[in-house]
């Protein structure tokens, strides 16, 4: 129907109503889902006009015939329902991308804790097993402090001793007095004193020691000697320092700490491979030299082993990295390496 009828004429002249009531709204017959305004009320700024697009012009919707309606005056519901803000929000939150936030850490209270006196880890320091030293000596400062003390190392080695046949001479009580590496002969002692470390230097099996261990290590001095079972092949070796050596000159107080030193070990860090053959072999020199590589394999009568050490004057991670010092020691029978507080380590002092 075309918009001169008279049934658009007789909806304009509703819209000159007064302002609108609540009452307006409370008695509304307007049908469920019919939410939006008709565009032909959009341009009425008079809020009595709207009042009228609200009641009068939907019951005048209801009394007209289907034909003669507008397209307008039909409800006609959306295939989806209109949504809320807080579905919207939702959805627009599920939408968007997941950013991945950062957890503020949270600020730690630092409790102040108890310090407790020297003395006390003094008296503690009485009942420590030789074998936990290194525990007690890390759990604080005041620790740390007793294990530089003399008396300390004396005390230990005192707890231990027993006079019995067969000590060797830095074991006994008077190599104890000086105080010149008191810790070094100490350490040694416990060794062959105390039951639990002399445990774990029993004697092992031929070959259970691992010569691998000595990689990276430098050759100090290397000699033969004859062996009850063969010829015995020593290389010592020393593990570099990584710490650089001091560019300050000595002076008297230097000298005079040094001999009284009570860490003073010119053996740390040191270990000594001894290799027994079955019959002597001349090798090349290779002292000053690093050890790169080490293979242990059998030898051509599959009766014994077979030692080949690779020297050479850098460290080297390459398996096929060329190398000139080549030492091999074949018919091995037992291969050794003793550490520095081993007992059969041919170097005390």
């Amino acid at each position: 129907m075309p918009k001169n009828g008279k049934a658009w004429r007789k909806r304009q002249t509703t819209l000159v109503s007064t302002d609108i009531t609540v009452n307006d709204f409370a008695n509304s017959r307007v049908p469920a889902g019919c939410g939006r305004l008709k565009k032909s009320m959009t341009s009425c700024t008079n809020s009595g006009a709207f009042a009228n697009a609200l009641t009068g012009a939907a019951k005048e919707a209801d009394d007209l015939e289907w034909f003669e309606k507008d397209l307008e005056d039909f409800v006609i519901q959306d295939g989806e329902p209109e949504l809320e803000e807080e579905e919207e929000e939702d959805l627009a939150s599920e939408k968007a991308p997941l950013q991945k936030t950062k957890k503020k850490s949270k600020p730690t209270k630092e409790v102040a804790g108890r310090t407790y006196p020297d003395d006390l880890w003094y008296i503690l320091s009485e009942y420590v097993d030789p074998e936990d030293v290194g525990r007690f000596a890390g759990i604080c400062h005041g620790t740390q402090q007793v294990t530089y003390m003399s008396s300390f190392w004396r005390k230990l080695y005192a707890r231990f001793y027993k006079d019995r046949p067969g000590i060797p001479l830095y074991a006994k009580p008077a190599s104890m007095e000086r105080l010149h590496g008191l810790r070094a002969r100490v350490i040694r002692s416990l060794f062959v004193l105390h039951p639990v470390l002399s445990t774990w230097v029993q004697s092992k099996g031929p070959m259970e020691d691992e010569p691998h261990s000595l990689k990276g290590h430098r050759c100090l001095v290397m000699w033969h000697q004859p062996g009850p079972k063969g010829w015995q092949f020593c290389f010592k070796f020393q593990k570099p320092a990584l710490e650089p050596l001091s560019s300050r000159l000595a002076s008297k107080l230097d000298v005079y700490h040094g001999f009284n030193d009570l860490h003073y070990n010119p053996e740390e860090g040191c270990s000594v491979l001894q290799v027994t053959c079955c019959h002597f072999s001349s090798d090349a020199a290779v002292m000053g030299l690093l050890l790169t590589q080490v293979y242990v394999t059998l030898s051509t009568g599959f009766r014994h082993h077979r030692l080949r050490l690779h020297f050479d004057t850098r460290v080297t991670n390459s398996h096929n990295s060329p190398c000139d010092n080549i030492v091999v020691l074949d018919d091995v029978v037992a291969i050794k390496v003793f550490k520095w507080w081993h007992p059969s380590y041919p170097f005390i002092h």
